[in-house]
């Protein structure tokens, strides 16, 4: 079998494991075993993978800095009044619910990023969906 089968195969493997979590492994676990996969079958060689980490710093400075807002914001109840702010202005619509998460996950995008978002704004979102008691929607498995 060719290389790209086998890349193919191991970014399939390893995206479905992030997805699915068997065994209840977190997604790093996943990420890792798909890297190390690469390097065992030598589709890269261990230069080119260790230049690709060591180009990334500053994108996994960007993502620790992120995390510690988040628990920062967390800390001192920002997602809790966020969630409070849009639940009560749903007035228990889930449209109303969307709409202002949708707002507000726009305004933290244009101040900050897309991937700040995804960092910052998911546990407002949880804090939110949990407020508002929206069923079967706002599970952490």
């Amino acid at each position: 079998m060719n290389a790209s089968f086998y890349t193919y195969a191991i970014a399939f493997g390893t995206a479905a494991g992030i997805v699915a979590r068997p065994f209840r492994w977190p997604e790093a676990v996943w990420a890792v075993c798909g890297a190390l996969a690469v390097l065992a079958l030598g589709l890269l060689p261990p230069t080119e993978v260790w230049s690709g980490i060591i180009k990334g710093y500053d994108v996994y400075l960007f993502l620790i800095g992120m995390m510690l807002l988040s628990e920062v914001a967390r800390h001192e109840g920002l997602f809790d009044w966020m969630a409070a702010i849009a639940t009560s202005g749903a007035k228990g619509s889930p449209y109303r619910l969307f709409v202002l998460i949708y707002v507000i996950g726009t305004l933290v995008t244009v101040l900050l990023s897309n991937d700040a978002t995804a960092v910052v704004l998911t546990p407002a979102v949880y804090a939110a969906c949990k407020a508002a008691k929206v069923k079967n929607h706002c599970r952490i498995y």
